[in-house]
């Protein structure tokens, strides 16, 4: 990894197609604005994250069963943890967390009382 310090309006070259200008630099932040050709893909690094992660959930799930959980969701069921409509026993809880914008979901047993 190469590390270097830059002022403010001051460039750092990739090739001959890659221009990061530093924008602004302040309180721990950085602004940077890239110009690249149009082919070049940037993205943040949790977006990239998102990409690669959805990229490799869509290689290993079936089209008919993403239909089968999304037409259960319209009508209003909840599913548990292995895609199946919870039974009665069980309560679907979905998890957000808006710090990270990660969602999660969790089955929880109900007590059920003899």
């Amino acid at each position: 990894m190469l590390v270097i310090t830059r002022k403010n309006g001051q460039k750092i070259m990739i090739n001959d197609n890659i221009e990061i200008t530093i924008v602004e630099a302040k309180n721990g932040f950085c602004k940077v604005a890239i110009k690249a050709d149009k082919e070049v893909k940037i993205y943040r690094e949790e977006i990239y994250l998102q990409i690669k992660l959805a990229n490799l959930i869509g290689k290993n799930t079936n089209v008919s069963a993403v239909d089968s959980v999304s037409n259960l969701i319209k009508d209003g069921k909840d599913l548990n943890d292995k895609g199946v409509v919870a039974s009665e026993n069980e309560e679907v809880v979905v998890d957000e967390n808006t710090k990270t914008s990660k969602s999660s979901i969790r089955v929880n047993k109900k007590n059920v009382e003899s």
